[in-house]
């Protein structure tokens, strides 16, 4: 019984580990790759492109995209 709940356990860890770096890689691009700056409130020239990597309340703003 022991050894199936360290089995379960590994292949549980297994998993997350791949869930997390999956995450990772689906989604490469942040505000600063962009060029961007994160801010409460984008200014009225800027292009707003989501939380992208700003914490919690910031927003990414865009001045220029290319």
């Amino acid at each position: 019984m022991f050894c199936y709940r360290v089995i379960v356990l590994a292949l549980l860890v297994v998993l997350l580990l791949n869930v997390a770096l999956n995450e990772a890689a689906s989604f490469p691009w942040s505000c600063p790759s962009l060029s961007g700056v994160c801010r409460k409130v984008c200014l009225p020239t800027e292009l707003f492109f989501g939380p992208l990597g700003c914490g919690k309340g910031f927003l990414c703003c865009v001045s220029h995209f290319l």
